[in-house]
């Protein structure tokens, strides 16, 4: 999670529940803490990023459940080195 950027934009980075305990609750226990944190440090806007195959999925729907929307349309590019 990133409280510092002088933008006001927060952004939460990777995190995952283990399969075991996903359903549970526990993202948005996390989503949760993570949003009130980044407005106790003044933050204006939170972002989350996520893949857009099928194996993300689960990852947007939590999102989603927790307030995030709408996706906007982006691209990674990569090479090897």
């Amino acid at each position: 999670m990133t409280l510092d950027n002088p933008s006001g934009i927060g952004e939460i980075g990777l995190n995952a529940v283990h399969p075991d305990h996903q359903g549970a609750g526990l993202g948005a226990l996390m989503y949760g803490f993570a949003l009130r944190r980044m407005k106790e440090a003044g933050m204006k806007l939170a972002t989350v990023g996520t893949g857009g195959d099928d194996r993300h999925a689960p990852a947007r729907r939590a999102y989603e459940k927790a307030g995030f929307g709408p996706g906007l349309p982006s691209m990674h590019l990569y090479r090897p080195l």
